[in-house]
């Protein structure tokens, strides 16, 4: 049977090290954890683990340190992990299945999901040790580096393994400031591919780098030409312009990066949700959240998961309740339950709705009053259902207010 290497280089993971080496044992016959400086416990943890630890000075590098840490392994395959990856017990049993039944040496590469919230990628997880100890791959790029040199008609997709990058809070920061730092170092030596200046351009957004944010955005507009590179970009765009209070550039944004690629999701999401929520336009917003809910997940690129998910869902579903489509509004919030959004009492309150069951808690007295004035100066019904969503108020709560209200003001109807 094929063998499979572990590789690892790590610093200073004494939180996260054993979790990851124990969901590698299953399947590696060998865990190399190649050390680049840590000043904790990670060794003492990784070799209590039973993995061979070996140490790599830090030249401020990751292709560098990958390298490396493949030259130690010494197994047919190499699969490789970051310290504070994950992987569910279902996905280390499907990557044995791997090891059993696929790897062979007509492969160069195998490709898994790469999840860290929120977004997906494709990864290249594993890869043939032969074609690293002859040079014909090689990792490439200081910082979010990849394999080069890699046959796309040698590799096999598994869409059903996902491995998870789940970083602790605390580190968030120190890794975004150390990966700004490389690429800038990157940069200024001359790296001005598709491939770096698209990297260099999504750290500066993701970071809020305003003034270098913008320089590397048009410098990589008026040289990259790939697609799917920007789309994301004009995708990413519109967080950056939104978090510095210009609307404008943020939609613009998102209408450029559907013309890129009209078959993605995430533009077409990002837009409905700002017409229905920022600008009060729910109608408006229905076509573009419903063209974003049928688009499926693509196998390329960086995708948002949320956009493919529950997402559109949860969107229209809200949308549809504010302009009280009650019917339509419960259906999709089955449906967006079915996805498994991280926040569930709204919408399990709208699914589970029941005209015969009897009247939920209504409006707090003040509430019910300022819903009552604002209806009076003509506000629109949805503006208002939009505020007391975002005020906690449950949907049969709203619906008992409106209607509370419309006898009010229509007395001699019941």
């Amino acid at each position: 049977m094929i063998t499979l290497s572990l590789a690892m280089i790590v610093k200073n993971e004494s939180a996260t090290i054993e979790r990851a080496l124990n969901c590698a044992k299953l399947f590696a016959d060998e865990m190399i954890v190649v050390d680049t400086g840590s000043t904790d416990d990670t060794v003492a943890k990784a070799e209590a683990m039973g993995a061979k630890v070996r140490h790599f000075g830090w030249i401020d590098d990751f292709a560098a340190a990958r390298n490396y840490s493949f030259s130690q392994c010494a197994m047919d395959w190499i699969i490789w992990l970051d310290g504070d990856d994950l992987i569910s017990s279902k996905n280390q049993n499907r990557i044995l299945d791997l090891k059993r039944s696929v790897l062979n040496d007509d492969l160069q590469a195998i490709y898994l999901r790469y999840v860290y919230p929120p977004f997906h990628q494709w990864r290249e997880r594993m890869a043939r040790r032969d074609l690293f100890a002859e040079n014909k791959l090689r990792w490439k790029n200081p910082v979010h580096e990849f394999i080069d040199g890699i046959d796309g008609g040698k590799v096999k997709y598994f869409d059903a393994i996902s491995i998870v990058h789940d970083t602790p809070p605390d580190r968030h920061a120190l890794k975004k400031g150390r990966n700004i730092s490389l690429l800038r170092k990157h940069y200024a030596s001359g790296a001005t591919d598709d491939r770096s200046l698209y990297i260099y351009a999504v750290e500066c957004l993701h970071s809020l780098l305003k003034d270098e944010g913008e320089q590397v955005v048009g410098q990589f507009f008026s040289k990259v030409r790939i697609p799917e590179y920007r789309y994301e970009i004009c995708s990413k765009m519109y967080n950056f312009y939104m978090h510095f209070c210009e609307p404008e550039r943020a939609l613009e944004a998102l209408s450029r990066a559907i013309v890129e690629d009209p078959t993605r999701a995430e533009a077409y999401y990002k837009l409905g949700r700002h017409l229905s929520d920022k600008a009060d336009r729910p109608a408006d917003a229905i076509p573009l959240l419903t063209v974003a809910s049928m688009i499926r997940i693509p196998g390329h690129g960086t995708p948002e998961a949320e956009a493919y998910g529950y997402g559109p869902r949860d969107s229209l579903c809200r949308a549809h309740f504010r302009l009280e489509n009650i019917d339509a509004a419960r259906r999709l919030a089955a449906e967006a339950l079915e996805r498994k959004p991280p926040q569930t009492k709204w919408l399990a309150e709208l699914a589970r709705w029941d005209e015969a069951a009897p009247a939920f808690e209504p409006l707090p007295p003040q509430w019910q009053e300022w819903t009552e004035g604002n209806l009076g100066k003509g506000v629109p019904r949805w503006t208002i259902i939009r505020i007391l969503e975002e005020n906690g108020f449950g949907p049969r709560q709203i619906v008992e207010g409106l209607r509370t209200s419309d006898r009010k003001a229509q007395p001699g109807k019941t």
